[in-house]
């Protein structure tokens, strides 16, 4: 998350997504971590806007001592083992060669969050750029089976943007799938996919 899009449509539209998965109980003590790229310029009435836009309680937001430019094996072991996480990264899961790392969310750091917690869900904010979003959906999911790590995920997709669900339990997976589709009845077609 940038601080410089803090307040877009897209920020209505995850708290919209997450607070719907918290009313029905499918999410278990959510945590939310922006991945602030810019995170020392973000200042406590910006913390509290993001919380309000998530739909959250500002103690679900986690608190870094380090950035993710600082130390990013620092800024991820204070992230707590248990529980179900967001997380907001600038662009999504980093798929191959980049600038910066620190708008991207790398594979590795998504199965050690995964596998902290054997029954939690993890999402992640997915930006697309120049693709159909089902297409960038396959490359990041090509990519993380690459890795050789056992996963299922959901998704939720728009026209720009996804928000990817993974956990090691297909269970939690399907759940959030059925909320989604229950939700958006005969157009969950073209916006939720399933690989469970």
């Amino acid at each position: 998350m940038n601080l410089k899009y803090l307040g877009d449509a897209l920020d209505h539209w995850k708290g919209s997504v997450f607070e719907g998965l918290q009313r029905v109980g499918v999410l278990d003590n959510l945590r939310i971590d922006a991945m602030a790229s810019d995170a020392k310029a973000w200042r406590p009435e910006d913390w509290h806007l993001f919380a309000r836009l998530l739909r959250v309680e500002s103690d679900q937001i986690v608190k870094h001592a380090v950035t993710l430019k600082d130390d990013r094996q620092l800024y991820f072991d204070e992230v707590a083992d248990d529980g179900d996480l967001f997380l907001d990264p600038d662009t999504g899961i980093k798929t191959g060669p980049v600038k910066d790392r620190g708008q991207y969310l790398l594979p590795t750091e998504l199965f050690a969050l995964m596998n902290a917690d054997a029954t939690r869900v993890v999402a992640v904010y997915q930006h697309i750029r120049a693709a159909r979003t089902r297409d960038r959906v396959e490359v990041v999911l090509r990519c993380l089976r690459s890795y050789h790590e056992r996963f299922f995920c959901t998704s939720y997709e728009s026209g720009t943007v996804a928000l990817l669900f993974f956990s090691g339990k297909r269970a939690r997976i399907t759940v959030i799938s059925e909320y989604f589709h229950s939700l958006l009845g005969s157009h969950a077609q073209r916006r939720i996919g399933l690989w469970a």
